[in-house]
């Protein structure tokens, strides 16, 4: 009778390897494309941001010429171009070009008083890629309102 010594094996099969490397590299991809659509959010949230504090100064501005339908906001001087359209300027912040349309229009009088509330409002726009351009349906946009009564700041 002769014996078969049976040798323990040890180490991992070459099957084990590659699922290992298919798991890691499912992990690896998850990762970059979370990291990527992290960026672009983070971005866009500053670019928000910006818009936001721009509509806000240019508000709080046309607010205090009384809601002015001839209000100028390259007044300001602080870099805001007209951009040949009526009401409409571009402005750039922390390097991203916003096309600022200002809109008015009067919600309601009180003749026996002499006031007149008015709808004053911001539209903020810029393209996705931060350019100087025509804008797409898909760029995004910032719109803000308030309201101003007539006799107010000598308006």
């Amino acid at each position: 009778m002769t014996r078969v010594s049976r040798q323990r094996r040890r180490g991992v099969s070459l099957i084990e390897v590659m699922v290992a490397v298919v798991v890691l590299a499912v992990a690896v991809l998850g990762v970059l494309n979370y990291q990527y659509h992290a960026t672009r959010r983070t971005i866009l949230a500053k670019d928000e941001l910006t818009a936001t504090r721009t509509a806000r100064l240019l508000l709080e501005d046309w607010k205090s010429h009384g809601g002015d339908a001839h209000y100028d906001p390259t007044l300001l001087e602080m870099g805001i171009l007209p951009t040949g359209v009526a009401d409409r300027y571009l402005v750039r912040v922390n390097d991203l070009p916003l096309y600022a349309t200002l809109q008015w229009r009067d919600v309601e009088e009180d003749t026996d008083a002499g006031v007149t509330l008015r709808e004053i409002r911001v539209l903020l726009q810029w393209r996705r890629d931060r350019s100087v351009g025509t804008m797409k349906a898909t760029d995004p946009d910032f719109a803000m309102t308030t309201y101003v009564r007539r006799d107010q700041s000598g308006g």
